[in-house]
């Protein structure tokens, strides 16, 4: 595709309106949203690698989670319960493997009983469909699970988000640039941002937008920023289950406090085979 230059303020000439950079499923919904809530704005996407979804997107359980963690109000609520609709709808629009599942969470032990019963609040007071069932009625979704008590969550889903990341590419109508790896960005006040690529290009825009996943806080003080955080990596490790005829859907232990993390789960994905995890290990670098 051929790039036309516009002339802005004081000479300059840019590329485009919105940098974004970084072509994971945050970059891309954001090119998504920026070319449908403003026709006509021109919207380049960097990204460093030779495709989209290369690294956390599309590296995960794929689960469309429903929201019921989150604290009624929060913003983390209402983007996940308004987020996971979306995401239904959108899959079904462009026929994007998905499924509405559902999904358990069981409690095994008596202490857990009162923070299963905290979520089902939770889960009401987001807008969220909650069933609560007795021992005897965790069969009824998975007839090898074992526990003493379970809710049962209706809006959690799965897709493929690497699926998901390529339509968002495609629907933007944004200019995609892959293997375009950023070594060095000139941001100046009312003139926008110049950035320099590994491969010797530069990129004129009026604004830019840092949607880098692990490589945020570099990209920021690329910029001038200082973010203020310290990102730790973690990796996530899964088994896969040699039976998954055992399993139904999505089974969640109810969370444990000590630990910010939801705890190893059963997910049956879009390939329905089912795996079991992830642990958290601290990895020694970003990347591989």
């Amino acid at each position: 595709m051929e790039r036309v230059r516009q002339r802005g303020a004081y000479g300059i000439s840019y590329d485009c309106d919105v940098l974004v950079i970084g072509g994971g499923i945050v970059g891309l919904s954001t090119a998504y949203a920026i070319t449908r809530a403003a026709p006509g704005t021109r919207v380049t996407v960097l990204e460093k690698e030779p495709g989209p979804a290369r690294h956390q997107t599309g590296r995960n359980s794929g689960v469309i989670h429903s929201g019921i963690y989150y604290r009624p109000g929060s913003l983390k609520a209402r983007y996940a319960v308004r987020g996971a609709a979306e995401m239904v709808k959108f899959c079904a629009e462009y026929g994007i493997a998905h499924a509405v599942t559902g999904k358990l969470i069981v409690a095994t032990e008596r202490d857990e009983l009162p923070r299963l019963h905290a979520l089902v609040q939770r889960g009401r007071e987001n807008g969220i469909p909650v069933r609560e069932l007795g021992a005897a009625q965790i069969a009824e979704y998975e007839p090898e699970v074992r526990g003493l008590a379970a809710i049962h969550v209706g809006t959690t889903g799965i897709c493929d988000f690497v699926g998901v990341a390529g339509q968002l590419a495609h629907a933007s109508g944004a200019e995609i640039r892959y293997g375009a790896e950023v070594v060095r960005i000139d941001r100046r006040p009312a003139l926008g941002v110049a950035v320099r690529l590994g491969d010797g290009g530069v990129v004129r825009a009026r604004v830019l937008v840092n949607c880098a996943g692990l490589h945020c806080d570099e990209i920021a003080r690329l910029a001038g920023d200082e973010p203020g955080v310290r990102i730790v990596p973690f990796r996530g490790e899964y088994y896969s289950l040699a039976r998954p005829e055992l399993v139904n859907g999505l089974v969640y232990p109810v969370p444990d406090p000590a630990f910010p993390f939801l705890g190893v789960h059963l997910t049956r994905g879009i390939d329905e085979g089912v795996h079991i995890g992830p642990n958290a290990v601290p990895a020694l670098a970003r990347e591989g």
